[in-house]
């Protein structure tokens, strides 16, 4: 366990978790590798070019609108990674924990955002990340388990 964890005391925050039936290995290469989240996640629109994913490494992506700028805080490969993310309106915390539960996965997800998106609208911001968990969770389910066919490049 990674003393790295969202904000508790930030206003808004959500939690998520999902069992996939694929392994937790097969899993961690979707969550780790950045570069392909548009793959398989709908709300990532573009990730820039990331590299080895490391404590410290730095990305950009795009997702709800916003483009966030990302590092990596803590990684326990294949069981834990927790990065920080900034825009313009929103310092967030997100973090992943996989679970081997037999030939299947147990993932749980958090994140919490702080900043004047949270501060003004900390309901919105709420209901905006835990649909955005979920849905994450789902696409990343449909991906794993070969339910869903990969976006068109």
């Amino acid at each position: 366990m990674s003393l790295f964890d969202i904000d508790i005391s930030a206003l808004a925050q959500a939690r998520a978790s999902m069992v996939i039936a694929a392994p937790r290995e097969a899993v961690w290469a979707r969550i780790a590798d950045p570069e392909t989240w548009p793959d398989w996640n709908r709300d990532v629109e573009w990730v820039g070019t990331v590299g080895r994913v490391t404590v410290g490494t730095k990305f950009e992506w795009r997702a709800g609108g916003m483009t966030i700028r990302s590092t990596v805080q803590a990684l326990d490969a294949p069981n834990f990674i927790g990065w920080t993310g900034k825009t313009t309106v929103v310092s967030a915390r997100h973090v992943w924990h996989l679970t081997a539960d037999g030939a299947n996965t147990r993932v749980e997800t958090a994140e919490s955002f702080r900043g004047a998106y949270a501060t003004l609208l900390p309901g919105h911001a709420k209901r905006t990340i835990q649909k955005a968990l979920e849905q994450g969770l789902a696409d990343l389910k449909s991906e794993c388990e070969g339910r869903r066919p990969r976006r068109a490049a």
